[in-house]
């Protein structure tokens, strides 16, 4: 599975050998698990195309008072994930999620 979010705040934090996190997302736990080993794709806005993204290797559960209980995915950068469209259909709230089943 693949993910497209609206992320319009640059809430990331780089991590060692080219990784990154980003978080504050409401998603099911059970769906995070499922995105490992599929691709994240940053749009600031649903009709722009990816302005940042990579491929899911990993997430938790934030702790945070602000954002606890929330989903931050690890994902590996990939430059492939810039400028990705994907059509208006199937958003939901801030994000789109694609089976590839």
């Amino acid at each position: 599975m693949n993910i497209h979010v609206i992320e319009q705040l640059n809430n990331f934090v780089k991590l060692p050998d080219n990784k990154w996190e980003s978080g504050g997302w409401s998603l099911d736990e059970n769906k995070a698990q499922k995105l490992i080993g599929g691709v994240i794709y940053f749009h600031k806005r649903r009709i722009e195309p990816s302005f940042f993204g990579g491929s899911i290797t990993d997430y938790r559960i934030d702790q945070s008072p602000e954002y606890q209980g929330k989903i931050v995915f690890t994902f590996q950068y990939n430059v492939n994930c810039r400028n990705v469209n994907t059509d208006r259909y199937g958003w939901s709230k801030k994000m789109k999620i694609i089976s590839n089943e």
